[in-house]
């Protein structure tokens, strides 16, 4: 700013208040008070010191009122260097004025933010195992046939969808049974090398829009997804394990999972579930292995033993997806959850590897589960216990003519000639083994063979008349050797 500038701001200051001459006068800066004295020449120099010291608080007052007349921080600018240590004195350092040039923007060092920022070893050891076995868990859309209302056509509307993984490189796939249990056909929505574009044939998935990311803010960048059309190998409702196969996919777009196993396994070892829950493809989930040894019943009721617990967040969508260990390794096949809610609470529960290899390894090869059976159809325990107040074992409805069961003398509920109900045998051991509820009897099957010839204890109600001539209802304990069908020949289960 020139110095005519600053001489009118001083002028309109003295204007104000000639007493304040003499306080820009006593104050340090040769240059600034020979201008001041300049500018004064009309005011009294001579004044005593005494007047001074009467005249000072007015002095002070009408100093802090003509400063604030402009900003703080201009007045070492209109005053000129010398008086801007003047101006510090003046305000008793009740201002502090600060002409420091502002710093500089801070730099962005993008070299640093394109780096993944993760906090330790255990934290890059989960996103490499991610990216290592998301390639390997699909989408799968499952669909029903629809006729439709104004024609005779058959359409395929959506059902649902549910999670699975890549098994070998022939494009077999595993998955829940009740993923496809109502389904007339499905769709496989793979990880397919590519772009950043959805390659999608046929035209239809349930992914919600945008699960991949775009362009640098994918997670799976080097991916696109690609859908394959299903079909059925072979399942196994017992197990809860379906197994699919796709056709067309090159070898190199189909990437195994690592199959681990499921023996050993310790609460608290660390464990991670990958899966598709509420259409949100290769969500990520971590936890703890909570329980091992656990039961969850299959969808034909029967109970599937030894199934791994975990807290690893479990939703509708992950039925199907693979549970892993801390090294990446299928352990486990999330197919079930205890929740008040239908949502995660916490407690989910996946079939064991161990029992998934067994079981899809012979539906692969035979397209069907050969299991074991005895031969009979049994009453629920809970409904034996309520109704018949059958406390101990399981009671046998019927056994079907021509089994080894019948041939064996086993016997069901029935009627007799005068039309009383008589209850059948209630089974209470299979060689030695107690059996308490139905889910102990198909526990105590499962370890044989079809054509396996094994010794069934059951209670026999046997009617008896006491010393006083009324008849009393007592159990005979009673011995069979019955041989073990296969469930693909049984007769009673083509009813």
């Amino acid at each position: 700013m020139g110095s005519t500038n600053r001489l009118v701001f001083v002028a309109l200051l003295l204007i104000a208040t000639p007493a304040a001459a003499s306080a820009f006068v006593g104050t340090r800066g040769a240059s600034s008070a020979h201008l001041v004295q300049r500018l004064v020449s009309r005011s009294d120099e001579s004044s005593d010191a005494a007047a001074d010291d009467v005249l000072q608080p007015a002095i002070d007052s009408n100093r802090r009122r003509l400063l604030s007349l402009a900003p703080a921080s201009t007045l070492p600018f209109l005053l000129g260097g010398g008086a801007a240590s003047a101006v510090d004195t003046i305000l008793n350092k009740d201002v502090a004025v600060n002409i420091s040039p502002p710093p500089p923007p801070a730099q962005v060092n993008t070299a640093i933010r394109s780096k993944p920022l993760c906090a330790d070893s255990a934290e890059e050891s989960r996103i490499a195992i991610f990216e290592r076995v998301a390639p390997s868990v699909v989408y799968i859309d499952t669909f029903a046939e629809k006729k439709d209302v104004f024609s005779t056509n058959v359409m395929d509307v959506p059902i649902g969808s549910g999670s699975g993984y890549i098994w070998d490189t022939d494009g077999h796939i595993v998955t829940n049974f009740h993923v496809v249990q109502e389904a007339k056909s499905a769709q496989i929505a793979i990880l397919t090398s590519g772009g950043s574009q959805t390659a999608i044939k046929p035209a239809y998935t349930s992914v919600r829009p945008g699960a991949l990311g775009e362009g640098s803010t994918s997670v799976l960048k080097d991916f696109t997804r690609t859908v394959y059309k299903a079909k059925v190998v072979g399942v196994d409702p017992t197990k809860d394990i379906a197994v699919l196969k796709v056709d067309d996919v090159p070898v190199k777009e189909l990437r195994p999972i690592e199959v681990g196993t499921s023996t050993g396994l310790r609460v608290g070892q660390g464990s991670l579930a990958i899966g598709n829950p509420f259409g949100l493809d290769h969500t990520l989930t971590t936890g703890v292995i909570s329980g091992i040894g656990r039961e969850v019943k299959s969808p034909t009721g029967r109970p599937i033993s030894n199934v791994i617990q975990t807290d690893a967040a479990i939703n509708p969508g992950n039925s199907g997806g693979p549970l892993l260990d801390s090294s990446g390794k299928m352990i486990g096949m999330a197919t079930a959850i205890y929740s008040p809610s239908g949502a995660s609470a916490g407690v989910g529960f996946a079939i064991p590897s161990d029992t998934v290899k067994s079981v899809v390894g012979m539906l692969i090869k035979n397209g069907q589960i050969v299991r074991p059976l005895l031969g009979v159809s049994i009453l629920d325990s809970k409904q034996a216990r309520q109704a018949l107040g059958i406390t101990k074992g399981v009671l046998i409805l019927d056994v079907k003519p021509g089994t080894p069961a019948f041939q064996a003398g086993l016997r069901g509920l029935r009627r007799s000639d005068s039309g009383i109900i008589e209850i059948g045998d209630i089974i209470i051991a299979i060689e030695g083994t107690s059996i308490e509820k139905e889910g102990d009897l198909f526990k105590a099957i499962e370890s044989f063979e079809p054509g396996d010839v094994v010794k069934v204890t059951v209670n026999r109600p046997e009617i008896e008349v006491g010393g006083d001539g009324r008849p009393e209802i007592k159990l005979k304990e009673i011995t069979f050797a019955v041989k073990l069908i296969a469930s693909d020949d049984s007769p009673f289960l083509k009813r």
